[in-house]
């Protein structure tokens, strides 16, 4: 791991040399070359900025969750699947086996040589970094000065900020929290870390501590258990929820929240901030991290990702999405590429040497921190943060104490890149994760899932909600870490006893959030389903899509008398609760919660100790004298209104 304290230099705004992207000359008639990314949402000014410069070139992004980013794009890579252009947090491992060498790429000069070392491997270059994201406390400007609260400059000062605004339920949503950050393992690792800088890492023992970590000599156990203090604290005091830090609850909806003045304060980034103020009539700004031993405040920065190429486009035929692909990144690597990608990402800070921004991005309240130099660059493997996140969310919700957290922690660094590695079966073909189609569609890969979960809970029908599918299926061998990118919640599945017109509301509820929401990323209640076939009539406009028909398997009819067995997650039948969106909305089936009420015709049966995971892994074992197969069947179809 390694924290570098970026001092803001005057910059001057020169176009870089040998990065310059003049139109090409190409006819309007001529075939463009397509050029696939994979992003974790549209980036139309880079887009436009990339075809207009060079007209023979097509740049698709393929929309996609973070966590899918993370470690999806590398096992797409290492399946023979990968995006032309690689997306990574920071890649760690063997992945660089699969990408280019940019070492000898002119536009590789244009990055700060300290960012380009913590990407490069025996001295040469695979990635460039895209522009950085500032992270701090966004708070609600409008409610502070309306109800004369102080904005505060200390740690001190933030605590009775938020016990003041708790007391008067300002900016508190209907539990009474004033404060939230989203509860995913990257965005947790990322405010512990960011607590303890520079309080620790910017002292010398925190520098030698940093030191002996790469090397072994160092550990998180008796060391960092006070990097939890804030957010255990805040817990404590009932600022926050601690409900999504659990690995079964859905993220704090940090933009709902805020927008609509129901949310005093949230740790989270300049993007983030961007897309309140868009959603909002209440004016926000952005705090820096506050010390508790006086320090000076800080804010924290990290790339929004790092890109590279495909090293498939070297061999033969790949020859014009190869120069193309080095066309996007050179364009990438000047003042004018960087700026189009920050418009689609509020990003506020650029690795580009001689670069100065043209628009004014950075927020008011961390400004002085960030002339003054005192924002901190965290480059750590995505691994590692996401290992980390997830331990650290484990204690925020009570579910181990540190110092077993932590000894997990220090036992996860000295295996490194190592796996337990388990073949499990096999399969005979690609079963493919991309663009949300298990939220739209039916897809090979969700109808062997639901195919799982059925046989395992031994039941008439099963249902699979897209958004807990988030990993792809490749032909050939299948190993027990594979299903940690495919099914990685540990939702359990549960057994219900339910009637026709259950399934029906249940059906529909799953197409109610099928248009996309602000992000562009369509909601993950649709369900797949095993047993049952079903039609629905398409989203258009405003109108959200809506069921049309319901039959078993076969297409006979549901028998309205009948009572069915169905096999779904604990997660859907309100073992979290529905609040914060947690359950997807499927209060028809609720069994366990005692905030919404409880419907007349559905029965608990039975729990099992099965996820997603479990169940699906056990089908592919018992198939494993055979290639499993998962094919379009007609589950799910699409109609039009009249059909």
């Amino acid at each position: 791991m390694n924290f570098k304290k970026i001092i803001c230099p005057a910059l001057a705004a020169l176009c870089l040399a040998g990065c310059s992207s003049p139109v090409t000359e190409s006819s309007v008639n001529e075939e463009k070359t397509v050029i696939t990314m994979m992003f974790t949402n549209e980036l139309p000014n880079l887009e436009k900025l990339v075809e207009s410069t060079y007209t023979d070139i097509d740049l698709k992004i393929e929309t996609n969750a973070v966590a899918t980013i993370d470690g999806e794009s590398e096992r797409r890579l290492r399946n023979g699947h990968g995006n032309d252009l690689v997306t990574s947090s920071l890649a760690s491992g063997d992945i660089m086996n699969y990408l280019v060498d940019l070492s000898a790429d002119e536009y590789i000069s244009a990055y700060e040589a300290s960012i380009m070392r913590k990407t490069s491997k025996d001295g040469r270059n695979y990635f460039i970094p895209l522009p950085a994201q500032y992270y701090g406390y966004i708070y609600n400007e409008t409610l502070v000065k309306e109800n004369g609260l102080t904005v505060p400059t200390t740690q001190e000062e933030l605590l009775k900020m938020l016990e003041e605004a708790k007391a008067a339920n300002i900016g508190t949503d209907e539990n009474g929290f004033v404060f939230t950050v989203n509860g995913t393992p990257a965005t947790t690792a990322a405010f512990v870390f960011a607590t303890e800088i520079p309080d620790f890492f910017g002292l010398s023992e925190g520098i030698k501590w940093l030191d002996g970590l790469k090397n072994g000599e160092s550990t998180f156990s008796g060391t960092l258990e006070s990097s939890l203090d804030l957010p255990l604290k805040l817990i404590e005091k009932g600022y926050v929820d601690p409900t999504p830090f659990t690995s079964v609850a859905n993220c704090a909806p940090v933009l709902e929240k805020m927008s609509g003045g129901k949310m005093l304060v949230a740790f989270d980034n300049v993007t983030m901030l961007d897309d309140i103020r868009k959603n909002s009539d209440y004016e926000f700004d952005m705090l820096p991290i506050l010390s508790d031993k006086g320090n000076p405040a800080w804010t924290v920065s990290a790339p929004m990702a790092y890109l590279g190429i495909n090293k498939a486009l070297t061999e033969e035929g790949g020859e014009e999405k190869l120069a193309a692909c080095r066309k996007i990144l050179s364009l990438l690597s000047t003042p004018e590429g960087h700026e189009a990608f920050m418009l689609d990402n509020g990003a506020g800070y650029a690795y580009l040497m001689d670069y100065k921004p043209t628009s004014d991005i950075v927020p008011d309240g961390i400004k002085k921190c960030i002339d003054e130099g005192y924002n901190y660059n965290i480059s750590i493997s995505n691994d590692f943060m996401r290992y980390f996140g997830n331990r650290c969310n484990a204690v925020l919700c009570g579910q181990k104490e540190i110092a077993d957290a932590f000894a997990e922690v220090d036992e996860y660094m000295k295996k490194g890149d190592e796996q337990v590695v388990t073949l499990i079966g096999t399969i005979d073909h690609d079963m493919m994760v991309e663009n949300y189609n298990v939220r739209l569609q039916e897809t090979e890969i969700a109808n062997l899932i639901a195919d799982s979960v059925r046989e395992a809970a031994g039941t008439d029908f099963a249902v699979v909600n897209g958004g807990s599918i988030r990993g792809s299926l490749y032909k050939g061998d299948v190993y027990s870490y594979d299903l940690d990118y495919v099914c990685p919640y540990d939702n359990k599945v549960i057994v219900l006893e339910v009637n026709a017109e259950v399934i029906r509301s249940m059906l529909a509820n799953g197409l109610s959030a099928m248009i996309p929401k602000s992000n562009n990323i369509p909601g993950g209640r649709f369900l797949n389903v095993s047993g049952l076939k079903y039609s629905f009539v398409p989203a258009k406009g405003d109108t959200p899509a809506k069921l049309a028909d319901v039959t078993l398997a076969d297409g006979s009819p549901l028998d309205e008398n009948a009572k069915y067995t169905l096999a779904v997650t604990d997660y859907m039948a309100g073992r979290s609760g529905y609040t914060d969106n947690n359950g997807d909305g499927f209060v028809v089936l609720n069994v366990y919660s005692d905030d919404v009420p409880k419907p007349e015709n559905v029965k608990l049966v039975r729990e099992t100790e099965y996820t997603f995971h479990k169940a699906l892994e056990e089908y592919i074992i018992k198939h494993n004298n055979e290639e499993i197969a998962s094919n379009i069947e007609g589950r799910i179809t699409a109609v039009n209104e009249d059909e």
